[in-house]
């Protein structure tokens, strides 16, 4: 990635984009952490606990942790301290957390306070790995100098063609966190199947349900595959929870289907751990669309 000596726009996400740590480092991408409650401490997503320490804390005796996601106060206070004078936003889609209706509110306080500087908010319509290679995708329009309207564009052609499919050997997380309903739940994990799922254009939906972890490794191939074109260029991921003996195959079934790509592996923050739970793995494809100008 080429920087430009002086972006001319700056990057804010959430700690979910899971962005590597070269680019968090950079002097105009901010973080935002969310934060995870745990016997009455708020600890930072990633700072104060890492996934390791999260996944042993699900499988504990005690109360399971809690998480919140940023305030418009945490947004604010990032956009504020970007030093360039516009700013992108990035958050996953509003039906599923309060940070795009903070950040836009973030945005409205920060209009009032300083009319010069330009807030956009943009819903990248994915999350998880989609919403890492969408961000990546933003980090490198910023880096390369583009003006705040370039990167917008960009970022949301880049966000349209983002596809993730992931699976989950438990569903009790994810009712938990009370974004499937419970009996859905409860009827996955009692028939001890797991539930394949597509995140696309800012909708969730199952695409299967399948037993054994061999068998649900090729489905998320698959899926990938019949979402994503062969014929041009793209970006891939694959993630996991603790997961990682499953991430080899799934790396070697997209080669197999999408060429000698290069594939990047993710590791995702504990509050993405604490909503899925154990046993998560997937894979997130973008078009690796050319810079504007």
């Amino acid at each position: 990635m080429t920087t430009s000596p002086e972006p001319r726009t700056a990057v804010v996400v959430d700690s979910g984009a899971c962005l590597p740590p070269d680019q968090v480092k950079l002097p105009f991408v901010t973080v935002v952490p969310m934060s995870i409650e745990v016997d009455g401490r708020d600890l930072r997503d990633g700072i104060d606990i890492s996934s390791e320490e999260l996944y042993a804390l699900l499988g504990g005796e005690g109360p399971l942790p809690t998480s919140s996601s940023p305030s418009p106060g945490d947004y604010l206070k990032a956009f504020r301290a970007a030093p360039q004078s516009c700013v992108v936003c990035l958050t996953i889609p509003g039906r599923f957390s309060t940070m795009e209706r903070s950040a836009r509110v973030a945005a409205e306080m920060l209009r009032d306070e300083q009319p010069t500087k330009r807030v956009v908010v943009v819903d990248t319509g994915t999350a998880a790995g989609g919403f890492t290679l969408v961000a990546e995708a933003a980090v490198a329009a910023c880096a390369a100098g583009l003006e705040l309207d370039q990167v917008t564009a960009h970022v949301g052609r880049v966000a349209a063609s983002a596809r993730v499919i992931a699976t989950l050997e438990t569903m009790r997380f994810l009712v938990r966190s009370g974004r499937v309903p419970a009996l859905a739940g409860r009827g996955s994990d009692l028939l001890r199947v797991r539930p394949v799922f597509g995140f696309i254009g800012g909708d969730v939906r199952r695409l299967a349900l399948v037993q054994g972890t061999r068998r649900a490794l090729r489905t998320v191939v698959d899926a990938l595959s019949e979402q994503m074109p062969r014929d041009i260029p793209l970006r891939l991921a694959v993630f996991c929870g603790d997961a990682a003996p499953a991430l080899p195959e799934l790396v070697d079934g997209l080669r197999r289907r999408f060429g000698d790509h290069d594939i990047q592996q993710l590791n995702l923050t504990p509050v993405i751990a604490l909503h899925t739970g154990p046993g998560l793995f997937g894979a997130a494809a973008v078009v690796d669309l050319p810079l504007p100008g």
